[in-house]
């Protein structure tokens, strides 16, 4: 059974061909991957998603072309869009969107006919949802999935055989962006199934929310040091506690030799002034009054012993309350 979209390649090569940059030959074939990736959607009251009912790339419902302008140009709404290349067989991809990037690429799609919706990520009190279950599934098909890798990365990749016909691919971001939950998910889910808001879990938005009509609160004096080593961490936890933070050390140990959970830490912060580590910063810890507030303890994780003393050393801020001096190290896939 052939594996390529029946008719599909030659209307979008025709289609596509002077509105897309010619580009080099497509790299080595994807890498499988047995399982698709995105997260199900949950069903929401709060307002409407437009969903844009359009055919697939290469023709719209009275077979013209959609119009980008009078030179062929993505609108002034795209140009913030990650680039959408054409590969020889007509599929487009393109690299996975920051969450920024998320409307505007939205946007370019619609013009090339992909039938797109976004579905804001909010919290309790503005989105109120239920899981509904998987979207399209593959079959365990390597073509069919949306999600796909190469020499140059990962991507998705977009043709009748990763969004079939009936299906939309959709988009969940944090409408209140740069607060809430910063990555863009994705899914390919039948339009009657796609809720107008799914929830952001995010810890603290509605505080964020709430504090961006009041005037910025000082964190205080931030202090920020690199994540340490195993060999440095008596030092580190010594130096900070002389500074007033309140830290802690924790042995990481098989559960025949700890019974205690790790219970108590805190998770991804709705507020990016908040999180301990922040954007391409993730090997330098920021330690103020947000990102450890008073009545939690930044702990440190010493591995199990026989570790390397110049490998990394695990983190986290956890209720005072809850720290202990060891915590299970589940093995990996365990």
């Amino acid at each position: 059974m052939s594996t390529r979209p029946s008719g599909f390649e030659d209307r979008l090569k025709a289609a596509l061909l002077a509105r897309l940059p010619a580009e080099t030959p497509a790299p080595a074939p994807a890498r499988s991957l047995t399982r698709r990736y995105g997260i199900p959607l949950a069903v929401g009251i709060a307002t409407a998603v437009v969903v844009a009912v359009m055919a697939l790339p290469g023709s719209t419902r009275n077979g013209s072309l959609p119009s980008v302008g009078p030179t062929g140009s993505p609108s002034p709404s795209a140009t913030d869009a990650p680039e959408i290349k054409k590969d020889p067989d007509g599929s487009l991809r393109f690299k996975l969107p920051e969450p920024q990037q998320v409307p505007a690429l939205a946007d370019r799609l619609k013009e090339l006919g992909v039938p797109v919706a976004l579905v804001p990520k909010r919290p309790l009190s503005q989105c109120s949802s239920e899981i509904i279950g998987r979207g399209f599934d593959p079959m365990d098909d390597p073509e069919a999935l949306i999600l796909q890798g190469g020499d140059d990365g990962m991507f998705l990749k977009v043709n009748a055989k990763t969004i079939p016909p009936g299906y939309t691919l959709t988009f969940a971001w944090a409408e209140h962006y740069p607060l809430g939950d910063r990555k863009a998910d994705f899914n390919v889910i039948e339009p009657a199934k796609i809720p107008s808001c799914t929830l952001d879990y995010s810890e603290g938005l509605e505080e964020a929310l709430k504090a961006r009509s009041e005037p910025p609160k000082d964190p205080g004096r931030t202090i920020e040091i690199p994540v340490p080593k195993l060999a440095d961490l008596p030092e580190v936890v010594r130096s900070l506690r002389e500074q007033g933070v309140s830290v802690a050390l924790t042995e990481l140990k098989p559960p025949s030799e700890c019974t205690h959970l790790g219970l108590g830490y805190r998770g991804q912060q709705a507020d990016p002034e908040a999180e301990l580590t922040r954007g391409r910063e993730e090997g330098t810890l920021r330690i103020n009054s947000k990102t450890v507030p008073p009545g939690y303890t930044l702990v440190f994780k010493k591995p199990l012993s026989g570790s390397d003393p110049g490998a990394t050393v695990g983190y986290g801020v956890q209720k005072t309350s809850e720290v202990t001096a060891c915590e299970i190290d589940y093995p990996a896939g365990g």
